[in-house]
């Protein structure tokens, strides 16, 4: 009996020992959690981005039509330790139009690197493949900037109409001539269609073709109207509408197009 009396006893010892282990390990745990709380509180409590940047693309005091599927503008910071190597793109809809939240800091604005088929003055070419040279900003309130855009073309006097089953859109092209760069060849001309009033390059229902003159300044491009019908396309579409968009692709050129205006084409047969 004494034996296990003092087995008993020695049992509960280590029992209370384990306890008291496992209630400091547990305190423990605790103190790192709130530690790591508290860190993280600190690196989260910073103000969000409240200054805005807004403005528009602008040709000859007009809005400038965008492919709002594309990027245009970057925004690139420097701080913190590191580089902001990839930079932040400010989104452009179709109508030209942007507008971005931003903290109170220095950025620099260029362009994405890419071969444009339009020019801005704001911002200069530093040769092929080398993008295009930065503006400094600082905001300490809201900005707002247009920004002029010289195109090789303009596209004017947009109108489609159905024809032996393919809506066929015809718009005269203009030859700019306030461009640094001569203008380059036109090599396809591009259409689009959605069943909404978005409409851009990423789209599926869509044509392209090369080009075809009407005349000298007249071009034309077709879809079949079974492609707006189909349901890889548009599920369900029953419309009697459709949006549409042409393009041209200029040579050398061939993921940025320049844009007509969004038009809306009505009275489409459904069978």
């Amino acid at each position: 009996m004494r034996v296990t009396r003092i087995l008993n006893r020695i049992l509960i010892i280590n029992l209370l020992k384990y306890k008291k282990m496992k209630l400091k390990s547990i305190i423990a745990a605790a103190f790192v959690i709130l530690g790591f709380t508290m860190v993280s509180c600190e690196y989260d409590n910073y103000d969000a981005p409240s200054y805005v940047f807004s403005g528009q693309l602008k040709c000859d005091g007009e809005n400038f039509p965008f492919d709002s599927n594309r990027g245009l503008l970057r925004v690139y910071q420097k701080g913190y330790g590191k580089v902001d190597g990839g930079g932040t793109g400010i989104r452009i809809d179709d109508e030209g139009h942007y507008q971005q939240l931003f903290f109170d800091a220095e950025y620099k604005m260029t362009l994405v690197n890419e071969s444009l088929p339009f020019e801005l003055p704001d911002f200069e070419s530093l040769g092929a493949g080398k993008g295009y040279d930065s503006i400094a900003y600082h905001f300490k309130s809201n900005v707002t900037q247009d920004f002029e855009v010289r195109p090789y073309y303009k596209l004017k006097n947009l109108n489609a109409e159905l024809k032996n089953g393919n809506i066929v859109a015809t718009f005269n092209v203009e030859k700019m001539t306030n461009t640094v760069k001569a203008a380059p060849k036109i090599v396809k001309t591009r259409i689009w269609l959605s069943t909404s009033s978005l409409v851009n390059s990423g789209i599926k229902c869509t044509r392209s073709s090369d080009v075809e003159y009407i005349d000298d300044t007249t071009l034309q491009v077709y879809i079949p109207l079974s492609e707006y019908r189909k349901k890889e396309n548009f599920v369900d579409n029953y419309r009697t509408y459709a949006f549409y968009r042409v393009a041209i692709e200029l040579e050398g050129m061939n993921r940025y197009f320049l844009f007509s205006t969004i038009k809306k084409i009505e009275n489409l047969p459904v069978e």
